[in-house]
């Protein structure tokens, strides 16, 4: 909705605050003290097309400096780096971390899997379990400290990795998680946690399915997977023939 208006989502909320207080008559523009603002609203919506493509300048992404350089020197617009800086906070820009996202995406696939799951969801016979790993670093981590100049400072260490892993597997249909803590992860460490959880789990419905990521210790031929039927992320599976390995 504010991008559709041309304005920031700051400057939508502070319009409605006036608007409740003073009715139409907040909305209305009154003559505004100080110097009047560099950065006109048709200089702001090119500066915006510019900040959302950079590939529009040749560019993968922005920084405030490398803007405020981009605009000085190529667009020549005489603006000093404070004011650029308040206006990009003003128009609602943060800086973000991006998330990595890998390259070579099937998005044919992709959509296919999920139709694919839309329609075991839909099976009253089929129950849908997903599947990973992560790991816990337990090591101490080295923090600043004040010190001499030119004096050396040391952190004890053992030498060891304090780790711990953690396999788990949940069901979003009831909600069910179920997942051991396990000192590494490799395939019979996996093979230990598939035992438990076919021990352990009391399964409602015939068919199992468990998603997995693409780990090598989730592919070894020699794994048992009792009533799990797996499906790895990266390809389209039939479920009407048993996979090896499967009881």
């Amino acid at each position: 909705m504010p991008s559709s208006l041309g304005v920031s989502r700051r400057t939508l909320s502070r319009w409605v605050t006036s608007f409740n207080e003073r009715g139409i008559d907040g909305l209305l523009d009154h003559p505004r003290m100080g110097r009047p603002r560099k950065i006109s609203p048709d200089k702001g919506k090119e500066y915006r097309e510019l900040i959302q493509h950079p590939d529009k300048a040749n560019e993968i992404h922005w920084t405030a400096k490398k803007f405020h350089g981009y605009v000085t020197k190529e667009l020549q617009d005489d603006i000093g780096y404070r004011t650029l800086l308040r206006w990009l906070h003003e128009e609602g820009f943060r800086l973000k971390v991006p998330r990595p996202w890998p390259n070579g995406q099937d998005e044919e696939k992709r959509q296919a899997f999920v139709e694919q799951l839309r329609t075991h969801l839909k099976d009253p016979e089929i129950e849908i379990w997903y599947l990973d790993e992560t790991g816990i670093e337990g090591d101490p981590r080295p923090r600043r400290r004040w010190a001499q100049k030119g004096e050396k400072i040391r952190q004890p260490y053992e030498g060891t990795h304090i780790r711990m892993n953690v396999t788990g597997a949940v069901c979003p249909r009831t909600g069910e998680f179920y997942a051991l803590i396990l000192p590494h992860s490799d395939t019979e460490i996996f093979q230990t946690f598939l035992d438990q959880a076919n021990q352990d789990i009391q399964f409602e419905r015939k068919r199992i399915l468990l998603i997995c990521d693409n780990a090598s210790w989730h592919k070894r031929s020699s794994l048992n997977w009792g009533r799990f039927m797996r499906i790895f992320l990266h390809r389209i599976r039939r479920i009407s023939t048993p996979l090896s390995g499967s009881g």
